[in-house]
């Protein structure tokens, strides 16, 4: 069997998991040699070049070439006014002018849709998508609110071209057209919608429907602030939520609307352009970290009273229940003799938490470079089967399954070392393109530390676990460090005891630091045997220290499996 191709194998390269790069023919010779007009489908294995049109597959045959180029090319929209006068004076009854329709180049026809009885041509709202000056995406909207984007188009922020110009410091994002729309008539030209509303939390597809972000990096650079305009429902909160974390806390603003109001367009509608405009200037920061009052709490402090706290997520293991679990926000400090199976259990929970709740991680392991054969752990605990027992087609569904969970952090060359600061950097690009939502450090010993002049080793390991911590924190993520113990001595019967965070050099920061701290430690190499020790638990809802839960492990599979006391 020959060799499968890559796409290295073609010059497409990519600096993570994204859907869009440079493209190898025309990017080296334009102008704009940074522009990342290559869409690929990786699960397909396809690319399309909105540029130059250079479509392509892994394969190399005529139909992949075909199948790219269905799939990525950009549809078909002739730009024309609005003249259907029922949609005219339906716009008019939402506050929407022709002026305004016109500047979004919103048009109405017939455009095929589903229904009740099959599906035909309909006379739809059509919104294009335009990208670079070229309409990537069109969105079609009949009177009873039936929906429809082009299949397999583009994913990019509704009216980026036009935010993109915006002399303002403060961009805009809705959770629909008409939102946008709204604010446009209010005076706002850098407002972008989010192309999908808000994604229900549960679906399987959640983390794919922010790859609009993917190649919007300019668009916030561009400007200081971003206002988070969504609507006023639990959807919106959460898609309001994930925006925040994802493009920075720091960065963004919350827009409230009036009692009664649900959204931009509503409050146009009922209360006029005035009331939009306050709405928006009156957009507030975040809570800033470490900075807060009671004005503050007082929704929270509510929210609290009214619900069960969270105690974050099960790990996946039965005899875990009670003792450990995983809250978004934390740093977990884990030890342990060498070779006792730190790096292996930390993989198993990775494993687990993207299986049960969808959480993809990113890990910085270079005692497990090269990145492959990291993933090809991963890959058999997830599918719990020997890797090398797979067939081609096993290892092919496995891997689009786990396409989206994780990833790997690693200097461009083996020999180099990387700082704290490069991996929570790597690590905050993750977040915002992937969403992640674990971080592993694996080992503390592997990371380049360069101790300040007349700074402590003790007092340098305290600032970078703080780093660590805030950026657990600030970015909703739950950061996993393995640090590995001092020398240890042997018990009287010859073996070495569970080593504790005082074990670690520069113990007690490790210990102060940390709000979990676990310890994998194996009795005997012989057994497979493996115990963990929860020796910290900083909030009670999150378990209990003190307890300890018991595997064994199975070599072939990579798997662990719980011994029930």
């Amino acid at each position: 069997m020959s060799a499968k191709k890559t796409f290295a194998d073609f010059g497409i390269r990519f600096d993570g998991d994204e859907s869009r790069t440079t493209c190898p023919q025309c990017s080296p010779g334009r102008k704009k040699s940074y522009d990342r007009c290559l869409s690929v489908d990786r699960e397909k294995g396809v690319w399309f070049c909105h540029h130059c049109g250079w479509a392509g597959g892994l394969g190399g045959t005529p139909e992949e070439r075909k199948h790219a180029e269905k799939m990525f090319r950009a549809p078909h929209f002739v730009e024309s006014d609005v003249t259907d006068e029922s949609v005219l004076k339906w716009f008019a009854g939402r506050g929407i002018s022709r002026t305004t329709l016109a500047a979004f180049h919103v048009k109405s026809g017939p455009a095929w849709m589903h229904g009740p009885n099959g599906g035909g041509n309909v006379n739809c709202i059509q919104f294009p998508f335009y990208l670079g000056g070229k309409v990537v995406n069109v969105k079609y909207r009949t009177g009873d609110k039936r929906f429809r984007q082009e299949k397999n188009a583009v994913k990019c922020l509704f009216n980026y071209d036009m935010a993109l110009k915006s002399t303002s410091d403060t961009l805009l994002i809705t959770e629909g057209e008409m939102d946008c729309l709204a604010l446009y008539e209010a005076g706002f030209q850098g407002v972008v919608s989010v192309p999908d509303g808000a994604p229900s939390p549960d679906a399987k597809t959640y983390a794919s429907k922010f790859d609009f972000l993917s190649g919007a990096e300019p668009l916030f650079e561009k400007f200081r602030y971003v206002a988070l305009a969504v609507d006023n429902d639990a959807p919106g909160k959460k898609l309001e939520e994930e925006l925040a974390r994802r493009i920075g806390l720091d960065k963004c603003l919350k827009v409230l609307w009036p009692e009664g109001c649900k959204d931009a367009n509503d409050v146009l509608m009922k209360h006029g352009r005035d009331e939009l405009r306050h709405c928006i200037t009156s957009a507030s920061f975040f809570p800033v970290d470490g900075v807060k009052d009671v004005r503050d709490l007082w929704d929270e402090m509510f929210s609290l009273h009214a619900r069960p706290e969270n105690p974050g997520v099960e790990t996946g293991w039965g005899n875990a229940v009670g003792l450990f679990n995983v809250e978004p926000g934390q740093m977990t400090v884990v030890t342990g003799i060498p070779s006792h199976g730190k790096s292996t259990f930390i993989d198993a929970l990775r494993v687990n938490l993207f299986r049960l709740h969808g959480w993809s991680s990113a890990a910085f392991s270079p005692e497990n470079w090269p990145a492959q054969a990291h993933l090809s752990t991963l890959v058999e605990m997830y599918a719990r089967r020997n890797f090398r027992e797979m067939s081609d087609e096993e290892l092919y569904g496995v891997m689009c399954d786990v396409i989206h969970g994780f990833f790997f952090i690693q200097p461009e060359r083996d020999e180099d070392m990387m700082t704290v600061d490069a991996i929570l950097s790597r690590a905050k690009s993750l977040v915002y393109r992937e969403g992640i939502k674990v971080l592993v450090i694996d080992p503390w010993n592997e990371i380049e530390h360069s101790i300040p002049q007349g700074q402590r080793e003790d007092q340098y390991i305290s600032n970078q676990l703080a780093k660590i911590r805030r950026f657990a924190r600030v970015n909703g993520v739950h950061v996993f460090v393995i640090a590995h113990p001092r020398q240890l001595e042997k018990d009287k019967h010859g073996n070495y005891p569970p080593p504790t965070a005082y074990d670690i050099a520069g113990g007690a920061m490790w210990r102060n630091k940390a709000d979990n701290i676990l310890c994998v430690h194996r009795p005997s190499m012989q057994t497979g045997e493996t115990e963990v020790y929860i020796q910290k638990i900083r909030f009670r809802r999150n378990g209990k220290a003190g307890g300890k839960m018991r595997f064994k492990f199975h070599v072939g599979t990579s798997t662990y499996h719980e011994i029930r006391e």
